[in-house]
């Protein structure tokens, strides 16, 4: 059955209930792309052009993650009808699948608007770093990637998609830390002029230390 329409899970805006998780997407989307226009703009890239590359780039995620959720689930559709695919209360999404479609449009949009390569995924590792802390946040809030049940001191009552709250290991804030951590030590990095492509690299490194981690 549908969760009931309440907060945590939900926010009530404009006289409609909004899935928390779909508003800190956005939130977290708006802040990565500034932040990649930041950074493009310290190494005299078009701030203009680069938010334009990012914002196509995380749109087309968007439709990676969706698409990739659905190809999991194939076969759940197939018997719940083809048309639940469009309702947009079911959800689902696979961050994994995001990757699919960005890294080639990446390198297409580079090209595209004329900024070298390495420096546009140096200036769009700064926004993913920036901008992943506030969709993991929506995970908070909506109860989505909860950590397994826990009985150690490092665990948190923390409710699922459900709204179930049972003391559980915090993987959401764990992950919060992270980004964190990562974009501060980004930041210290940043003045320093490395090889273009190095920043990428260690972000793309970080991340996946972290994933690995967690998982």
């Amino acid at each position: 059955a549908e969760p009931a329409l309440a907060y945590p899970r939900y926010f009530k805006i404009c006289g409609r209930w909004v899935n928390s998780y779909k508003v800190f997407l956005c939130i977290g989307i708006y802040i990565g792309v500034l932040v990649s226009a930041a950074f493009a703009q310290s190494i005299g890239i078009s701030p203009l052009r680069m938010g334009l590359g990012g914002l196509c780039c995380a749109i087309s995620g968007l439709a990676g993650a969706r698409l990739y959720y659905l190809l999991l689930h194939a076969a759940t559709y197939r018997h719940s009808g083809w048309r639940t695919i469009w309702d947009p209360r079911s959800g689902g999404w696979s961050v994994f699948g995001a990757l699919l479609p960005i890294i080639p449009l990446a390198f297409l949009m580079a090209w595209l608007l004329r900024i070298p390569p390495a420096q546009f995924w140096d200036c769009m590792g700064g926004g993913i770093l920036a901008g992943g802390f506030w969709v993991r946040l929506g995970c908070v809030f909506n109860g989505c990637c909860v950590g397994r049940e826990t009985t150690g001191r490092c665990g948190m009552r923390l409710h699922d998609v459900h709204g179930v709250c049972k003391r559980r290991v915090p993987v959401q804030f764990l992950e919060m830390i992270w980004w964190l951590m990562g974009g501060a030590v980004f930041l210290c990095l940043w003045p320093l002029n490395l090889p273009d492509g190095t920043y990428a690299l260690g972000v793309l490194c970080w991340y996946g230390f972290g994933r690995f981690w967690l998982e």
